[in-house]
C-alpha cells in the first residue's frame, strides 16, 4: 500500500510538471513541488505548494503556496505572489484571491502593482477585472503616474478611463504643484484633480490656494474653486465664495464678496462678481464694487464697473464714484464713462464733477468733461457750476453750464465757465441773474448778458451787460455797459440812492461801494444824512459825468461831476415825481436769497420793463 501511494504521488508531481493542453477558462499549472486534492477536506479544491508557477486567462502567476478551485472558478495564492499580465502589468503581494465568477481580485500585504508609467504601492487591494476599477485600503497607498505622486490612506483607479479617488489625508505631488487635502477626484490623464475639504494646492509659479471645494487642471492651469477660498501668488491674490482662475491665460473670476489683488500692477478689485485679466488689465465687477489703482492713484466705487487700465477705459452704473487723487477730481453719478487716454468722460443721473485744482465743480443729469473742458445739462432741479478758487463759493445754476480750460498744466492755467439760459448765480456779497453768463478764473470776472441783475448788499445794478470782478470773498468791481441803473436801499426801506446812466462803474471795498462813476445822459437821485445818518435833504442831479466817493458809513464824501442841473430839497418837500427816477424797478423777488435759492425760475422783466437794449458784444476767446 505504501508502494502505492508513493508511486500514485509520484505520478501526480509528474502530471503538476507538464502543461496540459486545454481550452475555456482553465488553472494551467506549470509547476509545484507538491500538488494534492481530498475531495473529502477540500471538495473540488486541489493545494499546490513550492515555486508555484500557473497561467490564468493570460496571466502568469508565481508564489510559494496557492489554492485552486476550477470548478467554482476561483484560486488563492500565498507568500511572494507575483502576477504578470500582457502589456508589462505585474502585480506583487503576500496574499491573493481571485474569483473568477465575481471577477475580483484580492490583494493583501505589500502589494505593489505596476503598469507602464504607473505604479500603486499599499498595503490591500481589490481590482473588478471586469469593472477594471482597483481600490486600495488598510494604510497608506502611494500611486505614482508619469512622474506624478499620490499619496493617500485609501483611494481607488479605474485602469480603463484614468479616473481616481482618494481618500484620507491626501497629498499630491506633481511637476507643476502638491496638493494636501482630505480628499480627492480626478482623472491622471487629464490633469483635472478635484479636491474637498479642507485642502491647499501650491503649484511651481508660486501660487498658494486654500479652498474647501475645489477643482484644478495641471495640464490647462484652471482653476474653479466653490465656497470661501483664496489663491495667494507673486503676481496676484483673489479671494472669494466662488472662484475661477487661470495663471496661464491671466483669467481671474469670483463670485460673492470677491476680493483681487494685482500685485504687478498695484492694483485691488473688490465686489460681488468680479471678472479680470491681469495680462490685459480687463476688468469687470458687479455688486459694491470698488477698483484701486494705485499706479494712476485712481478708485473707482459703483454698482457695475469695467475698467481697462492699459486703455484707461472705466465705466460704472449705479451710484459710480471715480476719485482721480492724481488729477484732484472726484465724479459722482447713476452712470459715468471716462477714458485716461483721451482724458474724456460722460456721465448720467445727477452727476457731481469736483475739481480741487481747478477749485471748480458741475451738478447736472448729464456731464460731459475733458481734462480742459466740460458741459452739464439737463434735470431736475438743473446743472450747477461751482466755483470756490476765491474763498468764497460761487453758485451757478443755469439750464446749460459748460467750462473750457486754458494753458492747462502750467502756472498761467486757468478756467471760463459759462451758463446758457435762466442763469442765477449766488455767493455770499454778490447774487446774479441773467440770460448768459461767463465766469472768468484768471481775473475774477463775471460777464453777465441778456438783462442781467446783479445785487451786492443793499445795491442792484441792472444793465445791457454787467462785468463784476472779485476778491476772495468780496466784490471788488463793477462795470455796466448800457442802460446801466443803480438802485441802493437805504437804512429805512423807504428812499433809494439811485444813479441812471448809459454806462457805469462802482468800486467796492469790503461789499461796500466806495466809488461810483457814470457817463452819458447821467441823472441822480441821492440822499444827504447828518452825522447820525438821519436823512436831511433830496438831490436829483442831472448831468453827462459824475464820479461819487462814498464814505465806509455809506455817506456821501465828495462827488465830482461835468456841467449839470440839479435841485436839492428838504425831506419834506420832495417831488412826488422825482422819489424814483424814470425805469425804476427794485427785483428784490428775482434775486437768489441762498445757494438752493438759484434753482428757482423768476423773469427778469416786468410789464413797466422799458429798455431799448442795445446788443451787446459777446466774450472774446484768443484761439492760440
Amino acid at each position: 500500500m505504501i508502494l502505492c501511494l508513493f508511486g500514485l504521488w509520484q505520478s501526480q508531481s509528474v502530471m503538476a510538471q507538464k502543461v496540459a493542453e486545454k481550452k475555456g477558462n482553465k488553472f494551467y499549472i506549470d509547476h509545484a513541488d507538491n500538488l494534492r486534492h481530498n475531495q473529502m477536506e477540500m471538495p473540488d479544491v486541489m493545494i499546490a505548494k513550492g515555486d508555484v508557477r500557473f497561467r490564468y486567462k493570460g496571466m502568469t502567476l508565481k508564489c510559494d503556496s496557492a489554492y485552486f478551485n476550477e470548478k467554482s472558478n476561483w484560486f488563492k495564492a500565498f507568500s511572494r505572489v507575483h502576477i504578470t499580465r500582457p502589456g508589462g502589468v505585474t502585480l506583487d503581494c503576500q496574499r491573493l484571491h481571485y474569483d473568477g465568477y465575481g471577477q475580483m481580485v484580492q490583494a493583501r500585504g505589500k502589494v505593489v502593482a505596476r503598469e507602464p508609467g504607473r505604479s500603486l504601492r499599499c498595503d490591500s487591494l481589490d481590482y473588478n477585472t471586469a469593472s477594471k476599477v482597483a481600490n486600495y485600503f488598510g494604510g497608506r497607498g502611494t500611486l505614482v503616474y508619469n512622474g506624478n505622486t499620490v499619496i493617500a490612506d485609501q483611494g481607488d483607479y479605474n485602469t480603463e478611463t484614468h479616473d481616481a479617488n482618494f481618500f484620507g489625508d491626501v497629498v499630491m505631488f506633481t511637476p507643476k504643484y502638491r496638493i494636501t487635502t482630505p480628499e480627492a477626484h480626478g482623472n491622471t490623464e487629464t490633469g483635472l484633480v478635484h479636491v474637498i475639504g479642507k485642502s491647499v494646492i501650491k503649484t511651481a509659479k508660486g501660487e498658494v490656494v486654500h479652498t474647501n471645494d475645489g477643482t484644478y487642471n495641471s495640464k490647462t492651469d484652471h482653476m474653479e474653486l466653490n465656497g470661501r477660498s483664496t489663491i495667494t501668488s507673486p503676481k496676484q491674490d483673489v479671494e472669494g465664495d466662488n472662484i475661477i482662475y487661470n495663471s496661464t491665460t491671466g483669467d481671474a473670476e469670483g463670485h460673492g464678496n470677491v476680493k483681487i489683488v494685482d500685485k504687478a500692477n498695484n492694483r485691488t478689485i473688490i465686489g460681488q462678481d468680479v471678472f479680470y485679466n491681469e495680462k490685459t488689465g480687463h476688468s469687470n465687477a458687479r455688486g459694491n464694487v470698488k477698483i484701486d489703482d494705485r499706479k494712476v492713484q485712481r478708485v473707482i466705487t459703483g454698482d457695475e464697473v469695467t475698467y481697462n487700465a492699459k486703455t484707461g477705459y472705466s465705466e460704472g452704473r449705479g451710484n459710480v464714484k471715480i476719485v482721480d487723487k492724481l488729477k484732484q477730481r472726484t465724479v459722482t453719478g447713476r452712470d459715468l464713462t471716462y477714458n485716461s487716454n483721451t482724458h474724456e468722460g460722460t456721465g448720467e443721473g445727477n452727476v457731481y464733477y469736483i475739481d480741487y485744482k481747478g477749485k471748480h465743480a458741475f451738478y447736472g443729469d448729464y456731464l460731459h468733461y475733458t481734462d480742459s473742458a466740460a458741459i452739464a445739462f439737463g434735470g431736475n432741479p438743473g446743472p450747477v457750476a461751482k466755483d470756490f478758487s476765491q474763498g468764497d463759493t460761487l453758485f451757478v445754476h443755469a439750464d446749460t453750464i459748460s467750462m473750457k480750460g486754458f494753458h492747462m498744466n502750467t502756472p498761467q492755467m486757468y478756467r471760463e465757465i459759462y451758463g446758457v439760459n435762466n442763469v442765477r448765480a449766488y455767493r455770499t456779497d454778490v447774487q446774479a441773474v441773467c440770460g448768459f453768463m461767463v465766469a472768468n478764473t484768471k481775473d475774477s470776472c463775471l460777464t453777465m448778458y441778456d438783462y442781467p441783475i446783479v445785487w451786492s448788499g443793499n445795491r442792484q445794478l441792472v444793465g445791457d451787460s454787467i462785468k463784476a470782478y472779485m476778491n476772495d470773498s468780496t466784490i471788488r468791481q463793477a462795470f455796466v455797459y448800457g442802460n446801466a441803473f443803480s438802485i441802493e436801499k437805504l437804512p429805512d426801506n423807504k428812499y433809494y440812492n439811485q444813479i441812471s446812466s448809459k454806462d457805469m462803474r462802482a468800486d467796492f471795498v469790503n461789499g461796500a461801494a466806495r466809488r461810483v462813476d457814470a457817463w452819458g445822459n447821467v441823472e441822480v437821485i441821492f440822499y444827504h444824512t447828518d452825522k447820525d445818518s438821519t436823512l436831511i435833504g433830496h438831490n436829483y442831479t442831472e448831468t453827462d459825468t459824475l464820479r461819487m466817493f462814498i464814505s465806509p458809513e455809506r455817506k456821501l464824501q465828495k462827488i465830482w461831476m461835468s456841467k449839470s442841473n440839479g435841485v436839492i430839497s428838504p425831506m419834506t418837500q420832495i417831488p412826488p415825481d422825482k422819489l424814483t427816477l424814470p425805469h425804476f424797478e427794485l427785483f428784490d423777488e428775482v434775486r437768489p436769497k441762498d445757494k438752493g435759492d438759484i434753482f428757482r425760475r423768476a423773469a427778469r422783466k416786468t410789464s413797466a420793463t422799458v429798455r431799448n437794449a442795445r446788443v451787446s458784444l459777446p466774450p472774446r476767446q484768443h484761439i492760440e
